[in-house]
């Protein structure tokens, strides 16, 4: 005799950041929802360290509007005794004096308790998060793999599994939320194809030890190779601590990550420069591939696709989270405002207005986070004088300057 099939308002497929935030926000914004979250990996207690794909060795950097959404559902409290603040975001081009500096004091649209943002290491987030989410009605269950998904006029029906040898369970859900990473699983059982854009260049990142504090300071470089960013991060063991994205083309990327600690150090001081100071030391390096991609439907008839499926970018400005999580916030929204229609034609119309209110801030953020690293890493006298032009713009101009801010930071739009 088969099982009875179960319903929730929304399924949510994938337990990372994207996933978890916007569970967390449905509880928030629309405790009537029935809410389930799939996630394929086995979740160990709140009280362990968690470590999915997306809550790796990286640390993401927190733009002020992503600060005030975490305030907002009351996970800052938890998050800010592993985060470092960011009081200033220094912006250069290697080789040329002109650069622009961003104070929090200086640009309040810019800033949320007075920081432009935080940086909070992955490995962080995941217990604080989960841990966060114990507390809610959302049913998570971990581990369960979807076998098998199907969009009928009932709504999308899931076939999932906790393991190899258990039985397959049932679920039908009114909204599928598909959070399940680049590279998407379900988006390609779904036919919906996916824009790329190869950028040959790979992130090198790793943990860096400095003989001087950051104060808050996080460093965006341009240099010929591509951008680099220091990130500053809290102190352990009495050690300044920042972490490194280095960009560099494909084909030099395994020689630099394979150098001895001493001379990846002193390669990438020559790199960076002085203006951190000097860097000591630096942890096992990592490497990812870089590229654009961007899901061609990001929603059809009671299907939403959010996080890294969705759109993932390139790290140059640390745009690709905070992007998410307002993507997540403008969902939860319009479910806040419209519910969760029963009649398939009202769920439609609810979806469009959720697109329409995303469609320009993902223009606008995507747009910089594609042609800003190529600019920069441009040759010629054309191009640097272009750049040139820009930074000089955005530093004698304070309304330019507080507007480019505004919307970096998430309050733009």
């Amino acid at each position: 005799m088969s099982q009875p099939q179960e319903f929730v308002d929304v399924a949510i497929v994938g337990g990372g950041m994207a996933g978890v935030s916007l569970a967390l926000m449905l509880q928030q914004s629309c405790p009537q929802l029935s809410v389930a979250l799939l996630e394929q990996h086995a979740l160990p207690g709140a009280a362990a360290s968690i470590r999915l794909p997306s809550f790796d060795a990286r640390a993401t950097a927190l733009a002020a509007g992503s600060l005030q959404l975490f305030d907002e559902l009351g996970v800052w409290s938890q998050l800010r005794e592993y985060a470092a603040p960011i009081g200033r975001v220094q912006v250069s081009d290697r080789g040329h004096s002109v650069g622009v500096s961003l104070r929090s004091r200086s640009e309040p649209r810019a800033s949320y308790d007075g920081m432009l943002g935080a940086v909070v290491e992955n490995a962080a987030l995941g217990p604080v998060l989960h841990a966060a989410l114990a507390e809610t009605d959302v049913r998570l269950l971990a581990p369960a793999r979807v076998t098998d998904l199907q969009m009928s006029a009932d709504g999308p029906q899931l076939q999932w599994c906790a393991g190899e040898n258990e039985a397959g369970q049932s679920l039908r859900a009114g909204l599928l939320v598909v959070a399940d990473g680049v590279d998407s699983p379900l988006c390609r059982s779904l036919g919906i194809e996916t824009e790329r854009v190869a950028y040959n260049q790979r992130a090198l990142v790793t943990t860096l030890g400095l003989q001087r504090d950051h104060g808050g300071v996080a460093y965006e470089r341009f240099t010929p190779d591509g951008p680099m960013a220091l990130l500053p991060l809290p102190r352990r063991q009495g050690r300044h601590r920042m972490a490194l994205v280095w960009t560099c083309p494909e084909e030099r990327a395994p020689e630099i990550e394979s150098l001895a600690s001493g001379e990846f150090v002193r390669r990438l001081q020559q790199a960076f420069g002085w203006r951190a100071g000097r860097i000591e030391c630096a942890g096992e390096v990592s490497s990812y591939p870089l590229s654009l991609s961007l899901a061609r439907e990001q929603w059809r008839r009671d299907l939403v696709l959010v996080g890294n499926c969705a759109h993932f970018l390139h790290p140059v400005a640390g745009q690709g989270f905070n992007l998410t999580l307002r993507d997540c916030h403008g969902l939860a929204q319009v479910l806040a405002r419209g519910g969760l229609a029963q009649n398939s034609s009202e769920r439609l119309d609810l979806l469009q207005e959720y697109a329409r209110s995303r469609q320009l801030d993902q223009q606008l953020t995507i747009g910089f986070s594609d042609r800003v690293p190529a600019l920069f890493a441009a040759p010629g006298l054309l191009a640097q004088g272009v750049r040139q032009f820009g930074l000089l713009g955005l530093a004698l101009a304070p309304p330019l300057r507080s507007e480019f801010a505004g919307q970096a930071a998430g309050f733009g739009l």
